[in-house]
């Protein structure tokens, strides 16, 4: 793979929604006519491509079968509204909701809240609310504002590389979505861009989304914007980009015994400044990214009832700059990134340097990361690598170890952590048979749902699993796991598993422009009894089982949505004491424009 190419693997399912081709506006004439052709002020001007902005390199990833990466339309055909119900569909990774949109989401990887790792644009997002005990806040991360997503699942880590939205073309894009459902659901998002002649480049939008739920599923509301501006040439880019969000939420009543999760008004701020250099499809390159990554927040009383209800607190602010130099090389099969980063906060500074070295070979592909990570003082290593060498044969594996470094807030103790599968390709589908095995050390506590909740517990834990992913055919795809670990752990099922059978199809004899497009799917999601560690005696919630249908209709630019999440209403709950909503229906319209 190259810098500032997407890889080149086989995507996950459900397959892309495909995309309409955009006819060039008529030439000019170079006949006797082009005099008066020219001089007419209606005339359309050809739309051009310009020059991307940035230079990234995403992990090559090495996964049996369909890789975990989603482009632009691919992420809004998933159904997925949150990042949350994106890591649902990756072994090993359980997530945490309280209830709908507008409640805290969290994950945890083999039951460990530290092992999740977001990247977005190259810079690391930190969790900065200092009341959540130190667990990132999911719900936070803004997927709309995506035209890229690969996850690299190594063996102690999960890195997600975001990637925000660019535009290239000179004629303007303009994009409309509008959605509403169950619990009082209304989103709407809009989107503008245009690349001018001279390399510029003008991206405005915005996401809004309230809930005002009557059974006690979450009432809030948030407002998300975003812009872009900057030129780009060919060989060099600079660009400024921020993505501002505002979100609150309402005290949420748990069941009889158990406290709700309180009330928040806050401010999330990520805003870069970024110089690009070397060639975007390959050969050497360079970036510096100076990115300011801000907090403001405040939780109670609760705004509906009377103040007493929950203790004020004062407003929290937190401001974190950091600074972000990375370079790489791209030579045949071989490629090579360095990163050096520097976050100051509070009036120190920490240094994390990183190194990736990727092989690609049509036998399969290799990769090694290793990062002295000043901020959280640990120094990580880890490779992981997938062999083909038969079309029906494939093996993938990843060994990593992590070593704290000393320091007053270290808490880790060496870990090192394996998982290896084997693969066969059976009439179109990759099934695989996995193993996990990991040290845990003493972790986090997602404080954010109830404040006396213990961090997960040390000790060693071994996981199997089984997978079939891939291509059906006629349209058909199937994406199903399950993952068994030796004995139920805090915050870690012992059974957990998904699966999911889709179709898409544009029909291309009956509509050979690519006009019409139907995707579909169904999804069982099962979850076995969780165990929450508390002082007064450990709480777990019931097993969970929901099934879900999404169904979508392309029109020309306009994608038609309608999906029913747990559609036999099965009563359920990810937190003890809240329930998650019962038969939950959202649908909607996207409608992109040119011109």
């Amino acid at each position: 793979m190259y810098a500032g190419v997407s890889p080149v693997h086989a995507q996950v399912v459900p397959p892309p929604v495909s995309q309409v081709p955009i006819p060039p506006k008529p030439k000019t004439d170079s006949g006797p006519d082009s005099a008066r052709v020219k001089s007419d002020s209606a005339h359309a001007k050809i739309d051009s491509i310009k020059p991307p902005f940035g230079r990234f390199a995403d992990p090559l990833t090495y996964e049996i079968g369909p890789q975990y990466e989603w482009n632009r339309a691919q992420l809004f055909a998933t159904g997925a509204l949150t990042l949350v119900d994106l890591l649902d569909r990756i072994p090993g990774i359980t997530t945490f909701r309280s209830g709908w949109l507008s409640t805290p989401q969290t994950a945890a990887l083999n039951g460990d809240f530290r092992r999740v790792r977001v990247y977005y644009d190259g810079i690391e997002i930190d969790n900065l609310d200092n009341s959540s005990g130190g667990v990132l806040d999911l719900s936070t991360i803004q997927i709309w504002t995506l035209e890229h997503l690969s996850i690299e699942r190594s063996a102690s880590e999960l890195r997600l590389y975001l990637r925000s939205w660019r535009v290239d073309n000179t004629d303007p894009y303009t994009r409309v979505d509008v959605a509403t459902g169950n619990e009082d659901t209304n989103l709407y998002r809009g989107f503008y861009g245009r690349r001018y002649d001279n390399g510029g480049v003008l991206q405005l939008g915005g996401q809004q989304f309230g809930v005002a739920s009557p059974r006690f599923s979450g009432s809030g509301d948030a407002l998300s914007l975003l812009g872009r501006v900057g030129f780009a040439r060919k060989g060099w880019s600079i660009d400024g980009f921020v993505n501002r969000l505002h979100a609150t939420r309402d005290i949420e009543r748990a069941a009889q015994g158990r406290p709700p999760v309180l009330s928040l008004d806050e401010t999330t701020t990520n805003a870069y400044l970024r110089a690009a250099v070397g060639a975007a499809s390959g050969g050497p390159w360079a970036q510096v990214t100076a990115a300011s990554l801000a907090f403001k927040g405040t939780t109670g009383p609760d705004r509906n009832v009377s103040a007493t209800s929950q203790p004020d607190t004062l407003e929290r602010r937190v401001l974190e700059n950091q600074y972000n130099v990375s370079g790489g090389f791209t030579a045949g099969p071989a490629r090579l990134e360095v990163d050096d980063r520097v976050r100051a906060s509070a009036g120190s500074s920490t240094n994390s340097i990183s190194g990736r070295l990727d092989f690609a070979t049509p036998l399969g592909v290799l990769s090694g990361f290793a990062e002295h990570d000043g901020f959280h003082r640990t120094t990580n290593a880890d490779v992981g690598a997938r062999l083909q060498p038969l079309p029906f044969l494939a093996l993938s594996g990843s060994v990593a170890r992590s070593t704290p470094t000393g320091g007053p807030t270290s808490t880790l103790a060496s870990v090192t952590t394996v998982r290896g599968e084997a693969g066969l390709r059976i009439l179109g589908p990759w099934i695989s048979g996995g193993m996990i095995t990991t040290d845990k050390t003493d972790g986090l506590a997602p404080l954010v749902y109830d404040t006396l909740l213990f961090p997960t517990p040390a000790g060693r834990a071994t996981a199997r699993t089984v997978s079939i992913r891939g291509a059906l055919g006629r349209g058909f795809g199937i994406d199903s796991w399950v993952a068994r670990w030796d004995q139920p752990r805090a915050y870690q099922p012992q059974y957990q598993s998904r699966s999911e059978i889709n179709f898409t199809n544009n029909f291309p004899r009956r509509f050979p422009k690519g006009d019409f497009e139907v995707h579909a799917a169904g999804v069982y999601e099962y979850r076995g009894s969780t165990i929450f560690p508390l002082a007064a005696g450990d709480v777990t919630t019931p097993v969970a089982k929901t099934l879900s249908a999404l169904l979508e209709i392309r029109i020309l630019r306009a994608v038609i949505s309608y999906q029913q999440r747990n559609i036999l209403g099965y009563p359920y709950s990810v937190i003890p004491g809240f329930d998650m909503p019962r038969v939950l229906a959202i649908y909607g319209v996207r409608w992109d424009f040119w011109n």
